[in-house]
C-alpha cells in the first residue's frame, strides 16, 4: 500500500485502548491477597490440627514461616519484574541469606527432634503443598499472561519457587513445630514439583496464547 496515511488511519480504527500494567509492588500485593486465601480454602479439604505454638521449638518454626513468606514474596516480585523489559529483579545472591537462615533453622529443628512416628491426624506434607499450590499457580500464570515474558522458563521457575514458599508458609500453620527428616524431604520434593509444574503449565499460556 503506497498511501501510508490511509494505512495508518485503517489501523487506528481497529486500535483499542491499552490498560496500563500495575506497578510490580502493587501486583505482588494483589497476588498475595488473591492467592493466599485461595490456597487456604484449598487446605480445608484436609483434616488437620493447628500448629501448637506453645511448644519449645515454636520460635524456630515461626522463623521458618517468616523466612518462607519473605522469600516467596521476593520470588513472586522477581517473576513480575522479569516479565517487563528494563526492570531489574533481585539477583540470586540476594536469596542466599534467606535460604541459609531457613536451612539453618530446619537443621536446628532436626537436631532437637527425637525420632518418632507421625501422629495419624497429621496431614501429608507433599499432598498438602500440592493442593494449596494449585490455585496459586493458576493465579500467578494469569498475572504473567497479561504481560507475557521475555524469559519464559526463568520467569515461570521463579514464580513456581515463590508459590512453593507460600505453600510452605500455609503448611506451617498446621504442622508440628518439630521437623522430621522425612518431612524435610517431602517439603523439598513438593517445592521441586511445584516449580516444574508451574513451568509446564505456564509455558503455553505465557509464551503462545
Amino acid at each position: 500500500m503506497a498511501d501510508h496515511d490511509l494505512l495508518i488511519e485503517q489501523l487506528s480504527q481497529n486500535a483499542r485502548p491499552i490498560r496500563r500494567t500495575w506497578a510490580s509492588n502493587r501486583r505482588v500485593a494483589a497476588w498475595l491477597l488473591m492467592a493466599l486465601p485461595c490456597g487456604w480454602l484449598s487446605s480445608l479439604v484436609f483434616q488437620r490440627v493447628a500448629t501448637d505454638w506453645t511448644q519449645s521449638g515454636a520460635l524456630l518454626a515461626a522463623l521458618q514461616l517468616i523466612v518462607a513468606f519473605v522469600t516467596g514474596t521476593l520470588a513472586i516480585r522477581n517473576a513480575f519484574l522479569l516479565s517487563i523489559a528494563g526492570r531489574k529483579p533481585l539477583g540470586w545472591r540476594g536469596f542466599i541469606p534467606l535460604i541459609a537462615i531457613w536451612l539453618g533453622s530446619v537443621m536446628l529443628s532436626l537436631g532437637q527432634t527425637h525420632v518418632q512416628d507421625h501422629h495419624p491426624d497429621e496431614v501429608n506434607c507433599y499432598v498438602f503443598m500440592m493442593a494449596v499450590s494449585a490455585p496459586m499457580v493458576a493465579i500467578v500464570i494469569g498475572y504473567l499472561r497479561r504481560t507475557r515474558a521475555l524469559y519464559p522458563l526463568r520467569t515461570l521457575a521463579t514464580a513456581g519457587a515463590g508459590v512453593a514458599c507460600m505453600a510452605l508458609t500455609l503448611l506451617s500453620f498446621c504442622h508440628p513445630v518439630e521437623v522430621h527428616p522425612v518431612d524435610f524431604l517431602l517439603h523439598v520434593a513438593a517445592g521441586v514439583t511445584i516449580v516444574i509444574g508451574t513451568m509446564v503449565a505456564g509455558w503455553w499460556w505465557v509464551t503462545i496464547r
